[in-house]
């Protein structure tokens, strides 16, 4: 679990870094969105899937894909109000954030 957790800051470290561009105490602001991440997906995920059925079944799941990445730029703003910093980062770059996390994180679970 403490693995998996660690594999989580590090993909966020990665989108930080060279998606956003986000330089300079990188490490608690990823473990602080690891935290926000996993209360969110423990609580508010599950209510809005079951919510947003009809959507997800006409769309053929892919509105999932929107749903999680609403959800990660979410957690990022309860980071950027926990930790008092502000980043400007469109829905655009929080897709793409979503989608590279979701990638790195993969790769390495799939590695260790």
């Amino acid at each position: 679990m403490l693995t998996r957790f660690l594999i989580h800051i590090v993909a966020l470290l990665f989108v930080f870094y060279v998606v956003w561009g986000i330089r300079g105490g990188n490490l608690w602001l990823a473990v602080v969105m690891a935290l926000i991440l996993a209360v969110v997906n423990t609580i508010i995920r599950p209510v809005l899937l079951i919510l947003t059925l009809p959507v997800t079944i006409l769309t053929l799941g892919l509105f999932v894909i929107v749903l999680n990445a609403l959800l990660f730029g979410l957690s990022f703003l309860v980071l950027q109000g926990i930790m008092n910093v502000h980043f400007a980062v469109g829905f655009g770059l929080i897709l793409i954030g979503y989608l590279i996390y979701v990638i790195v994180s993969t790769v390495l679970t799939h590695v260790f």
